[in-house]
């Protein structure tokens, strides 16, 4: 009997260097691969230790230009190409990106900043990185109310079934997927009171969430319809999770999108969070922060605000 081989390729993080990686090859011997199948199965691995090597790297933290201090929880990506991630809650941040991207650009978006867009040739030179965000001149909300009398409703989906919101593909990335619902707003203008999602799975006590409202664009969520961050820690128990909104006196005067984005920490598995839904009606859907919005029919999100109005 000849000798049979197994060859593994491990990936090791360089400590003294975030932007590159080391790899292992280890060898076993087996008697039965033919040497053909050695070879083939070497060049295999060699192009795969190629293409690790040719990754960009890009990692450092988010501040604010204003005061110097951390930004948690940026949107970091390429813009509609579903590659992205998020700072943590220390404003760190790392984002890999295959090298057809090196010609693209970076942008970093958070609520109450300007954005800033940057070449990836222009960050791949710096490490670490250090991105400083301009916060935004705002205007208060300027909102007349008719007089009539007012009832607290519910807007969206409020039931659910059996059908269950994740993203398998994201399981070992790091980019935060972000599912949304179309809020249609019949009385004009509303006082958002809260807002709510039902959880189907949790493997967690709690965990970080986002809550984000997008103006209506080619009939898919687009702008931020206002400029406040809703992020909060909340019980990560099965069943329908309430956020209180009445505090930040949001006023709307349109339609709207309600999006729930789960913000795992750092080295989290990111399907220990699994959202419910019901059968009937449309949903939306991104898989990276910045990436493009998709509608799926057939099946929506388990979610509605409550609102004065």
């Amino acid at each position: 009997m000849g000798a049979k081989y197994k060859f593994v390729l491990q990936t090791l993080p360089d400590l003294q260097d975030k932007g590159s990686c080391q790899c292992q090859l280890q060898l076993k011997v087996y008697p039965n691969l033919s040497p053909m199948k050695h070879a083939f199965t070497l060049l295999l691995l060699l192009i795969a230790i190629g293409s690790e090597a040719q990754s960009i790297r890009l990692w450092g933290a988010v501040l604010s230009a204003n005061t110097g201090q951390p930004l948690p929880y940026v949107n970091i990506g390429i813009r509609n190409k579903n590659i992205g991630t998020a700072s943590d809650g220390q404003g760190q941040f790392i984002l890999s990106l295959p090298p057809a991207h090196a010609q693209d650009t970076v942008t970093f978006s958070a609520v109450g900043y300007q954005e800033q867009a940057v070449p990836v040739r222009e960050l791949a030179s710096i490490k670490p990185l250090e991105v400083r965000l301009q916060e935004k001149a705002t205007s208060l909300q300027e909102v007349v109310v008719q007089p009539r009398q007012l009832k607290i409703r519910k807007l969206g989906v409020t039931g659910r079934l059996p059908v269950v919101w994740g993203n398998p593909d994201q399981r070992e990335g790091r980019d935060i997927y972000e599912f949304a619902n179309f809020i249609q707003v019949k009385d004009k203008p509303a006082k958002l009171l809260s807002a709510h999602f039902y959880l189907s799975s949790a493997k967690l006590d709690s965990a970080m969430f986002r809550i984000n409202l997008y103006k209506s664009h080619n009939g898919l969520p687009g702008k931020r319809l206002v400029e406040q961050s809703i992020v909060q820690r909340l019980p990560a128990t099965e069943g329908w999770v309430h956020v209180d909104l009445k505090a930040l006196a949001i006023y709307v005067e349109e339609d709207f999108y309600l999006g729930i984005e789960y913000l795992p920490a750092a080295g989290a598995d990111r399907m220990a969070i699994i959202l419910g839904g019901k059968l009937g009606g449309s949903s939306y859907s991104r898989k990276a922060s910045l990436g493009s919005w998709e509608k799926f029919v057939g099946a929506s999100l388990s979610g509605y605000v409550t609102v004065l109005q």
